[in-house]
């Protein structure tokens, strides 16, 4: 009888000993470790049993949680010498297959560091490249998405064996923030990346800005030009009178046509009231 107390006793100490927790809010997993040696072995959420723990049997918790990074502005150098500000979003997850490969780069912050080198770096040699890339800083801010694609590419390590459809489906899943691209390497699955801002600095953000300006400005005149066009062709009058019309329209004139145009006499008032009456009932 004593002896079945004394194997009770021993059972629950072993019990209490070797049962250990690994939390599911976050989610985690545990790597095994055998004296301090890791073994490929994961053990999930929940109650799970680790002899003798933590003599012979241990574990290292990795958390499973999405990693959401965005990385410092990066500023890279075009073929023309022009400074530009790029900056990258990405969300990460470890990879559960991958675990030790995740460890051996040093976890979370390894990791970060690591995604932080290689996007500056890809950056950097895309924007200066001769034979691909933006060969001018006017490219270059018009090629977030060839950027993206770029980065996703270099850093998931695409086979160039795919599919050009394959290609896309993964590069456009990871664009949205449904990516699964496993980085073996790094022990981490890639559900997203995106370039968030592309801005030219110091002097060259002032020219970018006069270019914008220009090009409305011009895209300014020829709607305007193109509305008196139709404007002259539905009425029947000439352009000058158009844009009148236009104008008065948009009431910019606020004066009287027949103030506007004091030296004409009353018939051409009324003729030109007529034409703005008929362009009215025409727009409504």
């Amino acid at each position: 009888m004593i002896w079945l107390f004394i194997i009770i006793g021993l059972t629950i100490i072993f019990f209490a000993i070797s049962l250990r927790h690994i939390p599911a809010q976050p989610p985690h997993i545990a790597v095994v470790t055998i004296l301090g040696r890791r073994i490929q072995k994961i053990k999930r959420e929940g109650y799970r049993l680790f002899p003798f723990y933590p003599f012979i049997y241990n574990a290292i918790l990795i958390d499973m949680t999405k990693k959401n990074q965005d990385i410092l502005p990066q500023t890279v150098r075009t073929r023309d010498l022009a400074e530009v500000q790029i900056t990258v979003s990405l969300t990460w997850t470890p990879n559960e297959a991958h675990a030790i490969e995740y460890l051996n780069q040093g976890g979370e912050s390894g990791i970060r560091n690591i995604l932080s080198d290689m996007v500056r770096e890809r950056l950097r040699q895309w924007a200066i490249a001769a034979n691909r890339g933006p060969q001018t800083w006017e490219e270059l801010l018009n090629a977030q998405e060839e950027a993206t694609a770029m980065l996703i590419r270099e850093i998931a390590g695409l086979s160039v064996s795919l599919t050009q459809d394959a290609h896309d489906k993964i590069i456009h899943r990871i664009r949205v923030g449904n990516g699964v691209q496993p980085i073996e390497q790094m022990g981490i699955t890639l559900n997203r990346l995106n370039i968030t801002e592309i801005k030219p600095l110091g002097e060259l953000a002032l020219a970018a800005e006069r270019l914008v300006k220009e090009q409305q400005d011009i895209k300014g005149v020829h709607y305007v030009v193109d509305q008196i066009d139709q404007i002259s062709k539905k009425v029947g009058c000439s352009s000058a009178q158009a844009l009148e019309i236009l104008q008065t329209e948009r009431s910019k004139v606020t004066k009287k046509i027949q103030e506007i145009k004091g030296n004409v006499s009353d018939d051409v008032v009324k003729a030109v009231e007529k034409i703005i009456f008929a362009w009215q009932k025409r727009k409504d």
